[in-house]
């Protein structure tokens, strides 16, 4: 389809869409409906994002904000978007991406209003309204001045709905955006562009540059409803990026590249976080009672819930068992956590393994003495109490799996692994590295789409 016919095309759509979904304010329904009259209740999908313009068109803003009152001051490029969108009506499709900040009751109540046919309405109060205190009674009175109606909204305040869609529209800004969401809070066809201090002029440039790249993709075969995935293929495929060695100075055979782990590191019965069938491993291997090693298993964390579905956390015991007066107190925390994981329970959260959660837990105690030391039986029964893990059954494994740890840490040793914290990201050590940017950046590396299906999606050169 040449660019022009697909042009009419996304006109004709448009046209199409003005009069059966138009996003002028609909009419309220009738106050006091008579005995056996039939009234039209306004509904809209309520896993569909808001939007205006066609699905055809060649180019998609999504704009990602945080509602609130004043909303042309505290979210930049609102009404400066949607100029633009009404100025290429068929070329532009403008989606908003509701997020749940501090304040989710009002994020809750943009989203019902949506369902009910009053997003635009809701959002035009919110221009207005300059309240700085926003209890649900304000937010009820709001609601009303659009036209919603408060006993839907009371519902879905109460259930707390609309999580699902704050989630995924939270991950869908960290990954296109490649974490950087600090200065981000608009995409041109899943491109990133900072939008703080937005003008007309500015806005028009960004939109002909997405509308040049959507037009070298028709060129080169594309389908029109494959736009949106070709292009987030491309944000989602950056280059590997540059990771500094983390101080060490020799490198062997005069590779610049972070080493592989060879033989391969072995997992099973290794603490996890994620449950993704196949998910890609983050090895993190750290001192097993260490804060610092909390602090990475919380960046980890955060990291994998962007891609819970993809990312699997995988934790690992690892100390200099040469170079330090505390191999046997680290052994038995290893061997512990390795138990843990065997006997253990994680009914809070299913995403964890047992193992996981006793890492977690003993770490936490231990941030709780405040450098007060404890010895290491005393600190593995109050974990064990506070999880409520039987105390027979757990010194039984620690019994049979003694050493379990020096063994496991041996074998790391064997695959390439110097010192800690260590990360594993598709099968190369990474040793220092504690940049969430840098993970994150490695981590799409891995979850990038491989060749065939780039071909599949954008074309492939034959040069």
């Amino acid at each position: 389809m040449s660019v022009r016919r697909a042009d009419r095309f996304a006109w004709g759509a448009a046209v199409i869409a003005g009069c059966a979904f138009g996003l002028a304010p609909s009419e309220p329904a009738e106050a006091n409906p008579g005995t056996g009259s039939v009234v039209r209740v306004e509904h809209r999908d309520p896993v569909a994002a808001p939007t205006r313009g066609p699905t055809t068109a060649l180019v998609t803003v999504e704009l990602f904000f945080v509602p609130r009152t004043n909303l042309q001051a505290a979210v930049a490029g609102v009404r400066a978007l949607e100029r633009l969108q009404t100025k290429h009506p068929a070329r532009v499709r403008l989606v908003y991406r509701i997020l749940k900040g501090s304040q989710p009751m009002l994020s809750i109540a943009v989203l019902e209003a949506h369902a009910q046919g009053r997003f635009n309405e809701l959002i035009d109060v919110l221009h207005t309204d300059r309240s700085q205190q926003l209890p649900k009674d304000k937010i009820l009175e709001l609601a009303k001045r659009a036209g919603m109606n408060d006993q839907r909204l009371l519902a879905a305040l109460a259930e707390g709905r609309y999580e699902d869609q704050f989630d995924s529209n939270d991950r869908r800004l960290k990954r296109l955006a490649h974490g950087s969401t600090a200065m981000t809070n608009a995409l041109f066809n899943a491109k990133a562009h900072p939008i703080t201090s937005p003008n007309d002029a500015d806005l028009e440039r960004a939109y002909q540059a997405a509308y040049e790249r959507a037009q070298e993709l028709i060129d080169r075969g594309v389908p029109l409803h494959r736009l949106q995935r070709a292009f987030e293929d491309q944000a989602l495929r950056p280059e590997q990026p540059f990771v500094p060695s983390g101080g060490r100075d020799e490198v062997e055979d005069g590779a610049l590249d972070h080493k592989l782990a060879k033989p391969p590191l072995q997992l099973v019965g290794l603490p996890s976080f994620g449950k993704g069938k196949d998910a890609i491993p983050i090895i993190l291997l750290c001192h097993p009672n260490n804060t610092g090693c909390h602090s990475m298993m919380r960046v980890l964390r955060t990291q994998q819930s962007v891609y819970p579905d993809d990312v699997r956390i995988v934790w690992a015991p690892w100390f200099d068992v040469t170079q330090t007066t505390r191999a046997a107190e680290m052994t038995m925390y290893g061997d512990a956590a390795l138990c843990a994981e065997q006997i253990g329970t994680s009914p809070d959260d299913f995403d964890a393994s047992p193992g996981w959660v006793w890492v977690n837990k003993l770490l936490e105690v231990i941030n709780r003495q405040h450098q007060r030391v404890m010895p290491p039986e005393k600190l593995i029964d109050l974990v064990a109490g506070e999880l409520d893990i039987d105390f027979g059954q757990l010194s039984a494994c620690r019994a049979r799996l003694a050493n379990k740890t020096l063994e496991w840490i041996e074998r790391a040793r064997k695959s390439g692994v110097t010192r800690q914290p260590a990360l594993v990201i598709g099968g190369r050590i990474y040793e220092g590295l504690n940049d969430p940017t840098q993970i994150q950046q490695l981590v799409e590396a891995e979850l990038a789409p491989g060749v065939l299906a780039r071909c599949s999606t954008i074309g492939c050169s034959t040069e």
